[in-house]
């Protein structure tokens, strides 16, 4: 008989994250009886999520070992599976300062996160974090898998995967927003409520609205997308009950005068390449140079929002209730039973973990994993995002049909450039890290780039120690 696995979730404490992992990983069935390891460096959220675990495991029987700790290393050993969903320095502060820094030197980026040149700050930041937690698994549990929650995730995953032996793939449900965008256009035809003027915006306050379209069209739809992370593109969208080809309905409706300012960037970019993107203007956007002209103030032709960073912070505060209010028994643990009442979506990690362990042969939509071909057009070595089955034999990716030449060459692009930002991040290389920021879309002039670089290692040296002292200890090669 198959052991339940020990699962090591490092950023157990966050309660945007925490909450619907431990909720989901708790209910399901096939993990009854395993071992949960909790690891967060805030001592006092990580307590409060330790009780709120504790008493999912009590009213939901679910017979599970559950311990916490502030040092990693004492929960490795042993581990199975390790989900890691961090982030160094204050969220939305971080994020917001991304934005902002390239800004005084007149980069008006779309969205800063997994692209431009804040997106070299992000991976810069939490880079040394993702490498040190993948260097102690070498030691402590050398035959786990890595899963990977955290952005940028391209480039987070391919330096687990390039610089050390750990089994590692990158978890997004980015996909949600492609089975939004194409519920929104055929929602008459299942009777499918759309809200007036929905859009599918990253936005803390838009959940609300986004997740039942969303959730409509996993039930209606089968989408089958490849490509990169927040740069996929549809290659097949078909009825999940009759299995028929609705393609041509999609680009029919959406191309042919459905709601103009309907994910206007998308529809543009669908129109003029021939492949549907799923990831919505939010996120499609920091891939691409044509998103910051200050001439022609694309973010406004295409009305292109920033990630809100109040709206963000206010969820987070409303977690934090929520998580506390439980654990001093103010409120029931059954709550989290639906996590759509509070507007969490539903990340696979139980699923995937299931598969693995017990060899259920589930199939995943999507996966960031390494190439290997898979995605022939892109090169192979590189984190590519395919649907794939989980089985007892590891992740087998299912293999796509090349993607068109224009769309091949977006990807690659960011796929090479990701691979010098992670190696100049990792080297602590400063003349690398000012080719990678003259790689970027939205970098223009040689002098900008070198400011912008300037102040990110001033303002972010506390967080960036491999560019203050030598990281040998990081860019040590995979050993066979």
């Amino acid at each position: 008989m198959v052991k339940p696995p020990k699962i090591v979730v490092i950023g157990a404490g966050s309660a945007i994250f925490g909450l619907g992992a431990l909720a989901r990983i708790i209910q399901c069935e096939r993990l009854r009886g395993a071992h949960l390891a909790m690891v967060d460096i805030d001592r006092e959220a990580l307590d409060t999520m330790h009780s709120v675990a504790e008493k999912m495991n009590q009213a939901w029987d679910a017979r599970m070992t559950i311990t916490s700790t502030t040092e990693r290393t004492e929960a490795l050993p042993g581990a199975d599976f390790v989900i890691v969903s961090i982030q160094v320095g204050p969220r939305e502060t971080m994020w917001e300062m991304d934005w902002r820094i390239p800004l005084r030197h007149g980069v008006r980026q779309p969205y800063a996160e997994n692209g431009g040149p804040g997106a070299f700050a992000h991976t810069a930041r939490n880079l040394p974090v993702i490498l040190g937690i993948a260097r102690d698994m070498e030691r402590l549990c050398p035959d786990a898998w890595y899963l990977n929650l955290t952005n940028p995730l391209i480039r987070l995953t391919w330096a687990v995967h390039h610089y050390t032996r750990i089994k590692v793939m990158g978890l997004c449900h980015q996909l949600l927003w492609g089975y939004a965008m194409a519920m929104a256009i055929l929602a008459d035809r299942y009777d499918v409520p759309v809200p007036p003027h929905f859009h599918v915006h990253t936005d803390a306050d838009n959940m609300p609205n986004f997740i039942p379209v969303a959730e409509a069209g996993l039930k209606y739809l089968d989408i089958k997308a490849a490509g990169i992370n927040h740069f996929s593109w549809v290659y097949e969208i078909r009825d999940r009950q009759t299995g028929e080809d609705l393609y041509p309905l999609l680009r029919e409706r959406w191309l042919g005068g459905y709601r103009r300012n309907f994910e206007p960037l998308t529809r543009e970019i669908f129109d003029i390449f021939g492949m549907m993107p799923t990831a919505g203007d939010s996120h499609m956007c920091e891939y691409l140079s044509y998103t910051h002209d200050p001439i022609t103030r694309p973010w406004e032709k295409y009305d292109l929002k920033l990630q809100s960073w109040d709206g963000n912070r206010r969820r987070r505060a409303e977690r934090r209730a929520l998580a506390a209010a439980i654990a001093r028994g103010e409120r029931s643990v059954d709550e989290l039973r639906d996590l759509s009442k509070f507007a969490i979506l539903n990340e696979p990690v139980p699923e995937i973990i299931s598969a693995i362990t017990f060899n259920d042969n589930y199939y995943s939509q999507q996966l960031n994993i390494p190439n290997n071909g898979l995605i022939p057009n892109l090169p192979a070595d590189s984190i590519v995002e395919v649907p794939g089955v989980l089985s007892g034999m590891g992740i087998q990716g299912l293999a796509f049909p090349p993607l068109p030449e224009g769309i091949a060459e977006l990807c690659r692009r960011e796929l090479v450039r990701s691979k010098i930002v992670v190696e100049a991040a990792v080297q602590g290389d400063r003349n690398l890290a000012l080719q990678a920021l003259l790689l970027d879309p939205m970098i223009t002039d040689i002098d900008v780039a070198r400011a912008i670089l300037d102040d990110f290692l001033t303002e972010f040296a506390d967080y960036l120690p491999q560019f203050n002292r030598e990281a040998d200890y990081l860019a040590q090669p995979k050993v066979s």
